[in-house]
């Protein structure tokens, strides 16, 4: 048996990650798993083995399990490398008891991707045992690849690309002297400390003044419907890729002395309030909270939505508008790390499908790397439509990625809100919008809905 490890309460952002996660349908929970392939040849089985028992050593999140007491409220449950539970090593491979494996040869070069889809396809549970699981593929004895899905309630992504980052440093050198960081549990010990009060409260007064003012003045209750816990309907999803605009909302970002995520979300908040009719929009973003410099490096969850109340002002200018996104972004995200339940308690209390209302409309940005497309590429933006959305949650979410200089914005919606013909109209003024904050970010607000069109590199002709 296990040995017996003491519940400590969750941080902020497992906490957080815990009631996002619970409010999915049971045969949609694949959806909070975080994958990973990672190429193992030319490793040893014996260097294998060392450089993942020092990732799991290093970070408590992949020898963390949950379970839920009476009163509804989740805990952790940090177990030690050699407990002989699921959360430990087996004495026979060495290897974390997350990892199975299996010896065989190699099908084609999709192999790899085809066997993380399939792992991460599966649910993983919430209580009981580790929240990752990995498949170990050799080909004779010798390692070739590694599959793995993580839970979305023990990392984020960026906590998926820094784990690699540093199993690639322990594969080179198991001895590597890394700094594991600061611990969920290091975490949760200060922001339950009297310390911290000041900014829950701080946050608390933010959340207040957000949700009691903006949804009435811009009458979103009724705009953006939500879903109870649990519940589905279907969605509409297309993503629009373009090199192209990856290039000039760097430049745009440059022009106006802002970020990139606030140059695309000003685009998403302006064409949603006018699909709405509103005279602005409250949306969430998604903060990873390491803006500390000793939380830079942690190893863990740490997302977690905060809103902004952002007017549009159609009689103002474009640069207005995006300088007004960027500062109250800012702002925001000053109170990004909140107790969620407090938030709840304080706003919408114990109501089914609390969650979902709470952030009716999201936004998230993720640059996997820094490469900007080059200026003068003009590759043909594409929009593809996605064949089977996820169906719970919001009505309005916006997920953007940059990766290998091309930026991806994937946009799922209500139909009843916003239809396939609409997503695609909120999809083209975003990539206008963002041409026109180049070009002519004086002109009014107004104009991003006459009938120009931006260019094919940004958006196709549909």
């Amino acid at each position: 048996m296990p040995n017996t490890v003491a519940p400590t309460p969750l941080s902020h952002g497992q906490l957080y990650s815990w009631r996002e996660v619970e409010s999915y349908p049971p045969p949609w929970r694949a959806e909070a798993n975080l994958s990973a392939t990672w190429d193992l040849r030319g490793l040893t089985p014996e260097r294998l083995a060392a450089a993942l028992r020092r990732l799991v050593e290093l970070h408590e999140p992949l020898r963390t399990s949950y379970s839920v007491g009476p009163d509804g409220v989740p805990a952790q449950h940090v177990y030690s490398l050699d407990d002989d539970g699921p959360c430990g090593l087996d004495a026979a491979t060495g290897l974390p008891r997350a990892i199975g494996t299996a010896d065989r040869r190699i099908t084609d070069f999709a192999d790899p991707i085809r066997t993380t889809e399939t792992l991460a396809g599966q649910a993983i549970p919430m209580t009981g045992g580790p929240c990752w699981r990995g498949s170990l593929v050799t080909t004779d004895g010798a390692p070739m690849f590694v599959s793995l899905a993580f839970s979305h309630l023990i990392l984020d992504v960026w906590s998926m690309i820094e784990l690699e980052r540093r199993f690639r440093i322990l594969a080179e050198d198991p001895e590597a002297g890394l700094d594991a960081g600061a611990s969920q549990r290091d975490l949760s010990a200060a922001q339950h400390a009297e310390k911290w009060q000041t900014r829950q409260a701080a946050a608390e007064k933010y959340w207040r003044g957000v949700l009691a003012e903006a949804p009435a003045r811009f009458r979103l209750r009724q705009a953006l419907p939500t879903l109870t816990t649990g519940q589905t309907k279907p969605r509409v999803q297309a993503v629009l890729h373009s090199h192209r605009l990856t290039a000039l909302a760097a430049e745009a970002a440059r022009q106006h002395a802002v970020t990139v995520p606030a140059v695309l979300l000003a685009m998403v908040t302006a064409a949603l309030a006018e699909h709405l009719g509103t005279e602005g929009t409250v949306i969430s973003l998604m903060s990873n909270n390491r803006f500390a410099p000793d939380h830079r490096h942690v190893v863990g969850t740490l997302n977690q939505l905060i809103p902004i109340s952002l007017p549009v002002d159609r009689a103002g200018t474009l640069a207005e508008h995006v300088k007004r996104t960027h500062w109250a972004s800012a702002k925001a995200y000053r109170y990004s790390c909140y107790d969620v339940d407090r938030i709840a308690a304080q706003t919408e209390g114990s109501a089914d499908g609390w969650y979902n209302r709470l952030f009716p409309a999201w936004f998230n940005y993720l640059p996997f790397d820094d490469r900007i497309a080059d200026p003068a590429e003009y590759a043909p933006a594409e929009l593809v439509w996605t064949e089977q959305p996820r169906e719970y949650g919001q009505p309005f979410d916006v997920r953007v990625t940059a990766q290998d200089g091309r930026t991806s914005i994937q946009l799922r919606t209500d139909p009843e809100v916003v239809d396939a013909g609409a997503l695609t109209g909120i999809l083209r003024t975003i990539a206008f919008g963002v041409q026109r904050a180049v070009s002519a970010p004086e002109s009014g607000l107004k104009e991003l809905w006459t009938p120009a069109d931006p260019d094919p590199a940004l958006f196709p002709a549909v």
